[in-house]
């Protein structure tokens, strides 16, 4: 009957008279799939509205599989209405095929089509520093974009970025400002995991955007903390004041992308302080600038070179007069930066976002539109062209030599940078016994302690006593230099320094001589300490490790006699931003331990231990040994109350037998003012700031703990003995 009836008439009328029974339907679906039929098929079949809610490509034609875009950018030149467009679908830029000021047939006007039109399948949040249908909104923020999202149980969402004051208007008719044609704008989509969703918020959060709509579902809001606090306008962020967050588009293996956020209280400049500084490359920036702030070519490789005006987009014309669009490409590639703020000074003070593209065709785009840029001043012009010369090894010659900024550890005769150092001064010596990364075994300073010169530790305090702009540093000492009666029941000592400028450059010394060192004075080793036995001990850090250390330092409440560290590297520490006010209001737990590492790869760990003044332990045994898990041999002065503890196995305290010799240089506790201790089994060496007395369980202390072979060897090789135990 089926195929009598297929011969009859057209098929869609045979259906309709066909009975309607499931082995009938069956037949006929077959029938056309092995037919010619098909084609006809599909395209007289309805084409259902599916919810916008990725990028699309450059006609914005649907939203299926064969027609989204993971990522799509379009540069809207002044006075043109359509502009040109690059996408992961299509590489190099083409004409959009509609105006960006119609809802349809170009990209950006289908990914917005459910910011027009509700669909509830397609929620979103938009914000915008001058909202639609708003007149005398005031923010510092600049940030214009959505956050759109497919609530259902597909996993789907996009990040839309824009220039466009008042636009888009929310769940109204799509409407391109008619006065915005004349400027030139720039539009960038990435289709992302909804799991983005809440890192881009916290990047948001911190840039204060003014968002004018939301409708996302509360189960998806509460789901997420940023998106909740973004959207609940809590802009209470705690440092650090400035974040850089990863994310990625959908695809696999899709592009990666760094959003850097400031807040307005950093008091970063965006182009130069943070993203020049994070990519570690020279920036060349198409942006209005000011009269203040101009191309900078100081330091080489951190370059900030302005593009000159005008530029051609693939054909269309624009300039810094009618372009509000601020962008940046790296040198060398392939970075591209979209950003929020332009190059003026004024944005150190206000809040600000960049997102930048690691991704080779889209830095070659937006590369090709560069033609020149505005030179820099004169001397950095020579300096860069030397650089590329057969004069520069001459140039260098007959250059004075420049003094580099000291804030790392310094090897035994103070001529390079080192991981790690450990002085042992003995007893009436002026000069001591080092260890370091590059030297693993005791060997004689060159040079004596108490010169600033020719030894680790003189040069590794040269900023310290000689103020240098790349060298700020944090001093530390229960004795301060110059202070008669100064009264504190901490006894550490020791200086934290780093440098401000784009290096990532910081050590930590530690050390037990009072008076010392002078802050921003001629370096002076106090005559009185060169009979008493000293310990130094320096590590090369990373810039972050700096505000773990605070918060051991906190905890163990140090006396701080100066610090000049500049107010935006103390705000975005929280732990530093206290010690330096003073505050030590520290909530239980009143003891705790935090990890710390030296910057080489893989560098050596190290434990910090640090207690309040009211926990009530005691050091050696009750908190390291006990934490260790190890027997500790101990080498520290000991009152008539605390005796070698052996009662508990795996646990003991074993006073080492006074005197030692450091390599052969003798060393008594009646003379020898350091505390330390090495475990048993090893592999770690502990520096103590307290002796071994009964007094310190009422007392704040900090222990440092370093887990490393070759430390713990050239200390436990002092150990000749250990005095007899309970």
């Amino acid at each position: 009957m089926l195929c009598n009836c297929l011969g009859e008439s057209p098929w869609a009328k045979c259906l309709k008279k066909a009975p309607v029974r499931s082995e009938t339907i069956a037949a006929v679906i077959n029938y056309f799939m092995e037919s010619k039929w098909i084609f006809i098929f599909l395209l007289i079949l309805p084409n259902p509205v599916t919810a916008t809610s990725q990028c699309q490509t450059h006609d914005g034609n649907g939203n299926v599989d064969w027609y989204h875009s993971y990522w799509a950018i379009l540069y809207k030149a002044a006075g043109q209405n359509n502009g040109k467009i690059i996408t992961s679908a299509s590489l190099a830029w083409q004409q959009s095929p509609a105006a960006i000021t119609a809802g349809a047939g170009n990209s950006f006007g289908k990914a917005l089509e459910h910011v027009a039109v509700v669909n509830a399948n397609a929620k979103f949040v938009a914000y915008n520093s001058k909202p639609p249908n708003a007149v005398g909104v005031q923010t510092n923020s600049n940030s214009k974009g959505i956050l759109i999202m497919d609530p259902a149980p597909a996993d789907s969402a996009a990040w839309i970025i824009h220039t466009v004051p008042g636009f888009p208007k929310a769940l109204q008719a799509y409407t391109f400002p008619a006065e915005e044609i004349a400027k030139g704008h720039l539009f960038v989509c990435f289709t992302i995991k909804e799991e983005q969703l809440d890192v881009i918020s916290l990047a948001l959060r911190i840039a204060r955007p003014l968002v004018y709509h939301h409708d996302i579902p509360a189960a998806e809001v509460n789901s997420r903390p940023n998106l909740k606090n973004l959207l609940n306008g809590d802009s209470s962020v705690l440092p650090p004041l400035s974040i850089r967050k990863e994310i990625k588009t959908a695809a696999d293996p899709g592009i990666k992308v760094s959003v850097f956020s400031k807040g307005e209280k950093s008091g970063y400049e965006m182009f130069k302080r943070i993203l020049s500084r994070k990519l570690k490359k020279d920036l060349k920036v198409w942006t209005t600038r000011d009269k203040k702030l101009k191309g900078d070519c100081r330091i080489l490789g951190r370059n900030i070179k302005l593009i000159t005006s005008p530029i051609s987009v693939s054909g269309d014309a624009s300039t810094l007069e009618n372009d509000v669009s601020q962008w940046a490409v790296t040198e060398p590639g392939n970075i591209f930066c979209a950003i929020d703020k332009p190059y003026h000074k004024s944005q150190r003070k206000e809040p600000a976002l960049a997102v930048c593209i690691d991704d080779a065709t889209i830095f070659t785009q937006f590369n090709g539109l560069v033609t020149v840029t505005v030179n820099c001043s004169f001397f950095c012009i020579i300096i860069n062209c030397l650089m590329e010369s057969k004069w520069m090894l001459i140039f260098l010659l007959i250059l004075p030599k420049q003094i580099t900024p000291t804030s790392k550890c310094q090897t035994h005769d103070g001529a390079g940078e080192t991981d790690w150092a450990v002085l042992y001064k003995a007893a009436g010596k002026n000069d001591g016994r080092i260890i370091t990364a590059a030297s693993a075994a005791w060997r004689q300073s060159p040079a004596a302690i108490t010169l600033a010169a020719g030894n680790s530790f003189g040069k590794a305090l040269e900023h310290v006593a000689a103020a240098n702009p790349n060298a700020k540093f944090v001093a530390y000492n229960n004795k301060p230099p110059n202070a008669v009666g100064v009264q504190t029941n901490s006894n550490s000592k020791g200086i934290l320094i780093m440098d401000p400028a784009a290096t990532d450059s910081a050590a930590w010394i530690i050390h037990t001589v009072p008076g010392f060192p002078k802050a921003l004075q001629a370096y002076t080793f106090p005559v009185e300490e060169i009979a008493k036995g000293h310990l130094f001990l320096c590590f090369t850090i990373k810039e972050e490790q700096l505000d773990v250390i605070s918060l051991a330092l906190r905890i163990a409440r140090p006396l701080v006699y100066h610090h000049d560290i500049p107010a935006a590297e103390v705000n975005s520490r929280p732990n530093l931003k206290n010690l330096l006010n003073g505050d030590s209001s520290v909530l239980p737990p009143l003891t705790i331990s935090k990890e710390i590492k030296t910057a080489a790869n893989p560098g050596i760990k190290a434990t910090v231990f640090s207690k309040g003044e009211k926990s009530g332990y005691e050091m050696f045994k009750r908190v390291l040994s006990r934490k260790l898990k190890k027997d500790l041999k101990v080498w520290t002065t000991r009152d008539t109350k605390l005796k070698g503890d052996c009662r508990i196995l795996g646990r003991n305290i074993k006073l080492i037998t006074s005197p030692i010799s450091v390599s052969g240089d003798a060393s008594t506790l009646e003379n020898d003012v350091s505390q330390w201790a090495v475990t048993e089994p090893g592999n770690i060496f502990c520096a103590i700031d307290k002796p071994y007395h009964k007094s310190q369980r009422k007392e704040p202390a900090l222990a440092v703990c370093i887990d490393d072979a070759t430390i713990f060897t050239q200390f436990n090789g002092l150990v000749t003995g250990t005095d007899a135990c309970n």
